[in-house]
């Protein structure tokens, strides 16, 4: 059945994304070293968790999953459309081969495209001076994929596929 083109305008809406980051380095290095302690105790009594101090190491690296779930933030970023795109990249030239400098456009990007939480260029600056290269990177990838890529297509269901899949054939 067609449809009718201003309801498909109308419905239309900018992709979004959302990017969870902890932002508890002291939690995050925590976590690490246990990973590690669990590693090493694990090469040397073997595999199992059962029992010694492999338990004690899985307890507290839950304890700091909680914790690090707390100091979690979830960045949502919305598409700035064609134009607003455009405008940016613009207001940020790059030289030589560069279409935009990468030094003042990533913040003003990031910025841009925030909903939640709404920031300025200059929060976000201060807040990125607290992330490491790779959490910064993460906003800003999604921020180019949401303005640059296509929208995925419905993605496939997992529940469908784990019904069809059942060994009594149930659905």
């Amino acid at each position: 059945m067609p449809q009718d083109i201003e309801d498909i305008i109308a419905g239309a809406t900018l992709r979004e994304a959302r990017v969870p980051l902890c932002l508890a380095g002291d939690l995050l290095g925590d976590y690490e070293a246990l990973e590690r302690q669990l590693s090493d105790a694990a090469a040397l009594v073997g595999q199992s968790l059962a029992g010694g101090p492999r338990v004690d190491i899985a307890a507290r690296m839950e304890e700091l999953r909680a914790e690090m779930a707390e100091h979690t933030v979830e960045f949502r970023l919305r598409a700035l459309g064609d134009e607003a795109w455009s405008d940016l990249i613009a207001a940020h030239p790059g030289t030589g081969v560069q279409a935009f400098d990468p030094k003042t456009f990533g913040p003003a990007a990031v910025a841009a495209c925030a909903v939640e939480p709404a920031m300025t260029v200059d929060q976000y600056q201060r807040l990125a001076k607290r992330l490491n290269h790779g959490q910064q990177e993460a906003l800003l990838n999604t921020v180019w994929d949401l303005n640059t890529k296509a929208a995925q297509q419905v993605p496939f269901s997992l529940l469908a596929s784990a019904t069809a899949a059942s060994p009594t054939g149930e659905k």
